[in-house]
């Protein structure tokens, strides 16, 4: 059956090529724009901090050793109406973004007895709090969904320490766009590479990053891209053997007809930990380490 469902997919996408520009056969998908075509979205962002520590109890001569672990959590909402202003020759179109909140709070979740922590609820309600705003956003978007913004994008200080690679992730993850492989597109198509960023804030970095197009099994005419990132490195020198790790995870689903985002699921986290002081009567000092994930849900509306 599935492999009927994949034979009937690729036909269609054979047969759209020959009728759509965001098709060619065995091209990079594109983006196809319409100007004053309009597409309304919700959009659900949620905020997962955690810590995770030891506590010790020293009893005769044993050392025991309990896991703290602290939980906070916040999500919030909003309407998006997309415009397409115009339409330039290279394909490219300008574009005006306005995002309405649905609520005037942002809402926490409940954690069980001994995880919940005031002061990491209250910091994680900060950072939400302060996309819980009214805002109209412009940029230009090419065909191949890289985006350039002409005004302030949406605030995203996350307090993390440089480099902010989950604030930029949210810049765009939040955004109704998707920017599109130099692969040729075919169900079933991958491409992977590794990551060797350098310099003073990522010392020995390394990870990697695959993309895939895929079946959506969707009524409509329409393709999924799954693109996971994982780097890790150490941070900085003046705290020894601290390791930090990035880690995405996207799958948007798009129309094979103009290449406009349908629906997707992000997430993306950040985490770092390093070893505390020694404590007597264990064989290794323990280890703090801290967490921040943020998980963002688009869905195109009628």
């Amino acid at each position: 059956m599935a492999a009927r469902r994949t034979r009937n997919w690729l036909a269609l996408a054979a047969a759209l090529a020959t009728a759509s520009p965001a098709l060619a056969g065995q091209q990079p998908l594109t983006r196809l724009f319409t100007p004053g075509a309009e597409e309304h979205y919700r959009v659900t962002v949620a905020f997962k901090a955690e810590t995770r520590t030891v506590a010790t109890e020293a009893v005769a001569e044993q050392t025991y050793v309990t896991p703290v672990v602290h939980v906070a959590e916040v999500s919030l909402g909003w309407r998006s109406v997309r415009r397409v202003l115009a339409v330039h020759g290279d394909g490219s179109a300008e574009t005006e973004e306005a995002i309405s909140p649905l609520a005037t709070a942002c809402e926490g979740a409940r954690q069980p007895e001994g995880r919940s922590d005031a002061k990491l609820q209250e910091s994680l309600a900060a950072v939400c709090s302060a996309l819980l705003k009214a805002a109209v956003l412009r940029g230009v978007e090419g065909p191949n969904g890289l985006l350039r913004e002409s005004a302030r994008d949406l605030p995203c200080d996350l307090g993390e320490a440089a480099p902010q690679l989950l604030a930029l992730w949210l810049r765009r993850a939040v955004r109704p766009s998707v920017i599109f492989p130099a692969l040729p597109f075919a169900a079933g198509a991958k491409a992977e590479r590794p990551l060797h960023p350098a310099g003073e804030l990522l010392r020995n970095a390394r990870g990697s990053e695959s993309t895939e197009w895929l079946e959506a099994g969707e009524e409509a005419p329409s393709a999924s891209l799954h693109v996971v990132q994982h780097l890790s490195w150490e941070g900085a020198p003046e705290v020894p053997a601290r390791q930090e790790e990035f880690f995405a995870d996207s799958l948007t689903t798009v129309s094979l007809l103009d290449g406009g985002v349908l629906r997707a699921r992000r997430s993306a986290s950040r985490a770092w930990s390093h070893r505390t002081e020694p404590v007597p009567g264990l064989p290794a000092p323990p280890e703090f380490s801290s967490k921040l994930t943020v998980s963002v849900v688009l869905e195109r509306l009628p």
